[in-house]
């Protein structure tokens, strides 16, 4: 018997395997044409943080880049940048104390000439942090309080003692691991290292050899 191939059209068998011998149909199968898919264009992304973006974003919402103008936004200023400069209302009046200097004295300390004559001066406290010492200009350090002119005051640690502000606006004392103590209205213990001391108008703090600061608000 010969081959025959069934029609996929009307079902007849046909003795010929190109086109149907019963109904002229292809019996072979054209394959479908291959269409190409269209490429899937590049997710976008921010040119500065490479955070993806969609047409609608105007600024990335990973870095805030304005992808208008091609602008960073601006940074707020920090709370401390905020304060920095601008005086409080408080002051510190420095002075050569003969009692706090004769106190030194009785206690052994190392023979040191007493600045007589030595004017007081006046500190405006201002910003967050108003440190107590001397300068190094080697290493750049410029305290808001420096006892190291117009007399040195050679009792006094670089960085020795600082004023903090409070959240109320008022001022705190904390010693900075001094050598020689930071003394609070002439008590007979120094105020513990590390730990914050409210201030009140008048408080008056000794350090060193003779120099006590004395704390004033303005009326």
């Amino acid at each position: 018997m010969a081959a025959t191939t069934k029609c996929p059209t009307c079902g007849a068998d046909s003795t010929t395997s190109d086109y149907c011998d019963t109904c002229g149909a292809p019996l072979t199968a054209t394959p479908a044409p291959v269409v190409a898919a269209a490429p899937t264009p590049a997710a976008a992304v921010c040119p500065n943080c490479g955070a993806a973006r969609s047409p609608d974003d105007a600024f990335c919402e990973g870095c805030g880049l304005d992808f208008a103008t091609g602008q960073m936004p601006v940074a707020a200023p920090s709370p401390a940048a905020a304060t920095s400069g601008i005086p409080s209302g408080w002051s510190a009046m420095i002075e050569a104390d003969r009692a706090f200097f004769d106190s030194n004295e009785a206690d052994g300390a190392t023979a040191i000439t007493f600045p007589d004559g030595l004017a007081s001066r006046e500190v405006a406290l201002t910003g967050d942090e108003v440190v107590i010492g001397r300068r190094s200009e080697a290493k750049g350090f410029f305290p808001g309080i420096d006892l190291s002119a117009p007399v040195a005051d050679p009792g006094v640690s670089h960085r020795h003692a600082a004023l903090r502000r409070q959240a109320d606006g008022t001022w705190a004392l904390v010693d900075e691991m001094s050598t020689n103590g930071t003394w609070l209205n002439g008590s007979d213990k120094p105020v513990d290292h590390g730990v914050l001391t409210a201030l009140r108008d008048g408080d008056r703090i000794s350090v060193g050899s003779f120099t006590t600061i004395t704390i004033v608000k303005a009326p």
